[in-house]
């Protein structure tokens, strides 16, 4: 995701007096006013009254979590793009807590502005979450100016299932702050060891009895069969051999194929060593590769203009040869119980590398840092830390990621889960209750599996046999299961503002040229060297030195 920070605001009053009024807290007994109290150790001071109630408002285990609805309430930033009245996760928490959240969602972009003014103004929500936080935040609003409340102790006092998860290895490490304080709720998951990769449409290969292609010019001949011999059989040349996520193209992957694999921030591991790969011969070759492509009409005419909802919409009137994507089933939904229609498209190999390389994302487990912070705005915390803690329920767990007991999926068992198949709900249900509709996509969600837990009908497991295909050719791969990740860091806090500034701004010039280039916007080779200096121009170095010491290189 591209996250840009938005410098301190003291002009455009205007502006700012509509974002107090769109970001405040909610303003009643429980949402927004008061401020957390530590002791001399940063250990949170709690109050148990002779009824029990922690702090006078909070039962200290089991649920409700407080005795009547309208007892307490917080309010919730967040950015996230489908309608909120849709997301039956919502009422469903309010129900088993009495905790009402007063969530105020915004579109990713315009996210990003108002949490940039809200910060700037000090009028901001009780509980911040998203892609708008970054890693340096913490060390900005948490760290330094105490925006952001530490949180370890109240999950030593009242998380038992956060305190799961800061027990799994390298998760209580990756989340602690320089200063030895949690200042956010932990988002950990089982993930894939490839994030994201190209899908190719198996189905199209057998039907025009076409080999799996296994570099770089069988691939182009493959996409041009795919556009011009009818593979989905309708009778219309309306195929698209190629196309992307439009959130997560990370074109840059692809580059391995030249033999330097690239992140979303030009990043790369070289030798088991943070190196920045944008600015490279194997980068300028994927892109003049790919410009060859879309010269050829290969490409998808709107790879770097359409949004999620275009993309996913021409996936499932099967108009794709090949898309980048988490998992094929994310553009092309396919019955359960059979296999999907697309394969992992190998690692290929290139006229100027025969050697190939892709860049692993996890070791297949996941931990997000900076998902979700408690402000100092918040009111009685402990009450937002147990809401937090009961989403990641086992039971809650599961119906978030699958849909509603009942609708979806069912409780069989203690630990027992079944998946419904999803071809029998009802085209309307089937959207309702996808993953991305059933509350904010970017909020965490337990995604952990469990020994004790065993879920039937279990979806097919797609990004398993992606990991399987492409671990050998990660970079650093030793044969062992050992290969190189680009590291976690924290960077000091005198930083984190260069840090911020230098991770917008670069990411987003090199998108840009990028898309220009492959888009046949402009020549790659008459401007590659202007491109190179001003990639220093906008602080590069700085940006690799900052990125480095970091990690301890």
């Amino acid at each position: 995701m591209k996250r840009k920070f938005i410098k301190r605001i003291s002009v455009f009053l205007s502006t700012l007096l509509m974002t107090q009024a769109l970001l405040t807290g909610c303003g009643n007994s429980g949402g927004g006013g008061g401020q957390a109290n530590f002791d001399e150790n940063g250990k949170p001071i709690l109050e148990v009254d002779e009824n029990g109630k922690v702090n006078g408002i909070m039962n200290p285990e089991g649920l409700p979590i407080v005795d009547n609805k309208g007892d307490y309430s917080f309010s919730l930033f967040v950015d996230n793009s489908t309608p909120l009245e849709g997301q039956y996760v919502w009422p469903m928490l309010e129900e088993q807590t009495n905790v009402t959240v007063d969530v105020k969602q915004y579109a990713y972009e315009i996210a990003q502005e108002k949490y940039g003014l809200a910060l700037s103004s000090g009028d901001y929500t009780d509980v911040i979450a998203g892609w708008c936080l970054k890693s340096n935040d913490i060390l900005t609003y948490g760290v330094d100016m105490g925006v952001f409340i530490p949180l370890e102790g109240y999950f030593e006092e009242y998380a038992p299932n956060i305190m799961e998860l800061l027990e799994i290895p390298g998760v209580r490490e990756t989340m602690t702050a320089p200063d030895g304080h949690i200042y956010s709720i932990p988002y950990v998951t089982e993930a894939p060891k490839v994030d994201f990769a190209p899908y190719i449409n198996q189905k199209w290969l057998d039907t025009l009895g076409l080999q799996m292609p296994t570099n770089t010019e069988e691939f182009r001949e493959v996409l041009k069969a795919f556009k011009t011999q009818d593979p989905n059989g309708n009778g219309k040349a309306d195929e698209i051999p190629f196309s992307a996520d439009p959130n997560n193209k990370n074109i840059g992957y692809l580059a391995g194929w030249f033999g330097m694999p690239v992140d979303p921030y030009g990043f790369t591991m070289i030798d088991g060593k943070l190196e920045f790969g944008a600015n490279t011969e194997e980068y300028k070759e994927m892109i003049k590769y790919m410009a060859s492509l879309n010269a050829e009409g290969l490409l998808d005419p709107e790879l770097f203009t359409q949004d999620l909802a275009t993309w996913k919409g021409k996936g499932n009137q099967d108009l794709y040869g090949v898309s980048i994507a988490y998992n094929s089933g994310d553009f092309k939904q396919f019955l359960a119980g059979t296999e999907p229609d697309y394969r992992p498209l190998p690692v290929l190999s290139s006229p100027t590398c025969s050697d190939p390389k892709w860049l692993a994302d996890t070791n297949g487990v996941s931990t997000l840092k900076n998902q979700v912070v408690i402000t100092d705005k918040a009111k009685n915390p402990e009450v937002i830390v147990r809401w937090w803690d009961n989403v990641y329920e086992l039971d809650n767990s599961f119906q978030i990621l699958n849909g509603p007991f009942g609708v979806t999926c069912e409780k069989v068992g203690e630990g027992q889960y079944k998946v419904w198949d999803r071809t029998q709900l009802s085209p309307e249900d089937d959207e309702k209750y996808s993953w991305a509709n059933m509350w904010c996509q970017s909020l965490p969600k337990n995604m952990v599996k469990k020994e004790n837990v065993e879920v039937l009908n279990p979806g097919y497991p797609e990004n398993d046999y992606t990991d399987e295909a492409y671990e050998p050719y990660f970079l650093g791969n030793d044969g062992n299961g050992n290969y190189d990740l680009i590291p976690s860091y924290w960077v000091e806090a005198e930083y984190a503002s260069k840090l911020s500034e230098y991770s917008v701004s670069i990411p987003n010039y090199i998108e840009e040229k990028t898309a220009a280039w492959i888009s046949g916007q402009a020549d790659v080779e008459a401007e590659w060297d202007a491109y190179c200096e001003q990639l220093d121009k906008l602080g590069l170095q700085d940006f690799i030195k900052i990125r480095q010491e970091a990690i301890g290189q």
